[in-house]
């Protein structure tokens, strides 16, 4: 098949950042000979020359709302963090989708609840709930603690060995060292706020879908940026952002369950390549003399000049070696390798009837014999032990019944193995066993993501591993091939997505601004043409 363009082609394995682009300028010589082109007629005219190939039946990527009943459940992105000059916010209140959002739903600070109303429920593997002025002081401190982690970026703290440069080992270590010096504290208040620790790391693992909080960079962790302002949640869906995006895209752009093999950049289209497009009927001479092929699983060759790939950090670190050809420059390869993304998945169990107080918004799960573990590594047939916390969707006139669950690293993709069945019967053991209650019911429906065994993502989101640091995201964000080694044609292979953003990697707005990034230095280096031209 011809395309209609020699195009700036969006390859996608999939995601709302996790595809294939390719973007074909047609003519160059006529584009190049229309002399009086503004910057807004060169986006108008790249947007003629654009295909987005996506592995997936839908658009969205980790943005995926599902609707049961009258209520939309998040299993992808939920949050909009931040408001002041947030992209995503701005489409949000400009289109009405925040009309709904109760107070409830509107958090400023650190959050990792579905509402601020309401008070958080930390109990104990024995049945027990902690009392809420422990929880208080202990998460006075932690937060102090969680404060200094982000000074060694932000100061230029230097990082100590004892440390190993990792959040998780530094936190542990200090949070520790000043329960055991409080001398108000008894022995059965201190080992109470020990085991709060492995919880509330727990939580910030799930925050940072990391496997645990010992693999995230401890001298890196204060780069990360939270845009001031609210948090968000769009009560009709996330996916209203996507669907919004997309209105301005023809619909005969984007190609669903369009899987990409392999893209060939930088003219290196083999004869055996040649032979097959020979193969097709209305195929050009210009066509072989592209800068990139994009070869799809179906066997299909697309020309293009621009490809713009924004498959997720877990896929490329699978599939770089046979994903391009030739295949990516060493430096490329090791911020791959480097950076890090792991699994966080949601598990949302709805009821007949609330078994909680109206005034808990979520369910802590604190294992007291976890006060001096080290790990947070389970088992396999402890996954469950991985769980930190369930949260009460809120308003329940929207949602019904219905606590959100999470889980991540290892123990997310054990828990995505099992059956819906399995995996309710479980949740519920533990509820009973936390609460007290034997007589809570099983759930009468579950539903629940599984982000780290889908093939088309390998993870949720990136996070700066131990050993990378921001530059490494810079480096996978360069475009190839690298302008200052290579005379060849610039920008042939773009990358974009979350965990190209340097500041707001792991977001919708890092993933929305980095794309908005390569399309302005296309639209850039096409007026630069145009300039030296005319």
């Amino acid at each position: 098949m011809k395309a209609p363009w020699k195009s700036i082609l969006q390859v996608e394995r999939d995601q709302n950042d996790d595809e294939v682009c390719p973007i074909h300028t047609g003519d160059r010589n006529m584009f190049l000979r229309k002399r009086a082109w503004t910057a807004c007629k060169v986006v108008k005219y790249l947007e003629t020359a654009l295909m987005i190939l996506l592995a997936t039946d839908r658009i969205g990527g980790r943005v995926q709302s599902v609707n049961l009943g009258h209520a939309t459940f998040e299993l992808g992105a939920t949050w909009i963090h931040g408001s002041h000059g947030n992209p995503v916010y701005h489409l949000a209140e400009d289109n009405g989708l925040l009309e709904e959002t109760t107070d409830g739903e509107r958090s400023v600070g650190r959050i990792s609840l579905y509402s601020k109303n309401g008070v958080a429920y930390h109990l104990t593997n024995n049945g027990q709930r902690i009392p809420k002025d422990v929880v208080e002081e202990f998460s006075d401190l932690y937060n102090e603690v969680y404060n200094l982690t982000q000074e060694f970026f932000q100061r230029g703290k230097p990082v100590n060995a004892e440390s190993q440069n990792s959040v998780g080992v530094f936190t542990r270590s200090v949070v520790r060292k000043r329960i055991k010096a409080d001398p108000d504290d008894s022995e059965a208040i201190k080992k109470l706020k020990l085991a709060m620790i492995q919880q509330y790391l727990k939580v910030e693992s799930c925050e940072s879908s990391s496997h645990s909080m010992d693999e995230v960079s401890l001298s890196e962790f204060g780069e990360w940026t939270e845009i001031p302002g609210a948090h968000h949640i769009i009560p009709c869906g996330f996916i209203k952002i996507v669907e919004i995006l997309a209105r301005s895209i023809p619909e005969s752009v984007t190609q669903l369950r369009k899987p990409v093999k392999c893209i060939h950049w930088n003219q290196s289209v083999s004869k055996e390549i040649e032979r097959v497009a020979d193969h097709n009927s209305d195929s050009t001479e210009e066509d072989k003399g592209c800068n990139v092929f994009v070869e799809c699983e179906d066997c299909e060759f697309i020309p293009a000049d621009h490809v713009i790939v924004t498959v997720s950090l877990g896929v490329l670190k699978k599939h770089h070696k046979s994903m391009f050809h030739p295949r990516l420059p060493e430096e490329k390869v090791m911020a791959i390798e480097k950076l890090g993304i792991s699994t966080t998945d949601k598990i949302f169990l709805e009821f007949e009837e609330p078994f909680w107080s109206p005034e808990c918004n979520s369910i802590q799960f604190v294992w007291e014999d976890e006060a001096e573990s080290e790990s947070l590594t389970y088992p396999e047939e402890l996954w469950y032990k991985k769980i930190c916390s369930f949260d009460v969707l809120y308003p329940p006139e929207r949602y019904g019944h219905v606590l959100s669950g999470w889980i991540c690293g290892e123990e997310a993709l054990i828990m995505e193995k099992y059956d819906d069945e399995t995996v309710a019967e479980t949740c519920t053991e533990m509820l009973r066993k936390f609460t007290g209650n034997p007589n809570i019911p099983k759930p009468r429906r579950i539903l629940r993501s599984s982000w780290g065994s889908n093939p088309r993502f390998r993870g949720s989101y990136s996070y700066t591993q131990v050993g990378s640091s921001g530059v490494d995201v810079e480096k996978l964000a360069k475009p190839l091939p690298y302008t200052e080694s290579s005379k060849t044609t610039p920008m042939q292979v773009m990358f974009s997505g979350e965990a190209t953003h340097r500041k707001y990697y792991s977001t919708t707005h890092g993933a929305l601004l980095s794309g908005q990034r390569e399309a302005a230095h296309l639209i850039e280096m096409y007026q630069d043409l145009l300039t030296c031209r005319n």
